[in-house]
């Protein structure tokens, strides 16, 4: 079994869920193989690549970079519902599922249940998913 519809309805829902917003990142996601083509920037990149000078990002092991503008902090406990995470310093972030408003250079407690996950944008990127995740 490899179909979405092959999990059961709830699964199902999410499933087709993150496919739609794949969808709808495909101009991003293009922009940012571009990129890994012309320059060899990784598509995926600790968090200190985007943020050297931010010492607390040169430790962080369980949060990525998506390209220059999406900060992914994926569920990585079991049962989770939701999760820490730290928002560089010298930028604010809007998470994309709720559109709020986050200052950089601080850690937040969020939302991570089964039906989200935390994406943040950096503040002026809000075109991509902004109520979606």
């Amino acid at each position: 079994e490899n179909e979405v519809w092959s999990y059961g309805e709830e699964n199902y829902e999410i499933m087709v869920k993150f496919i739609r917003i794949r969808e709808m990142m495909r101009d991003y996601t293009r922009s940012v193989m571009r990129a890994a083509h012309e320059s060899g920037a990784p598509v995926m990149r600790a968090m200190f690549y985007e943020f050297p000078e931010d010492p607390v990002c040169w430790d962080i092991k369980d949060a990525y970079m998506f390209g220059p503008d999406i900060l992914v902090a994926p569920v990585c406990h079991e049962k989770a519902v939701s999760r820490s995470v730290y928002l560089p310093a010298g930028t604010d972030f809007v998470h994309a599922g709720t559109g709020e408003r986050y200052e950089g250079g601080k850690w937040y407690d969020v939302t991570a249940d089964i039906h989200t996950i935390p994406v943040f944008l950096r503040e002026g990127r809000q075109e991509y998913l902004i109520g979606k995740v």
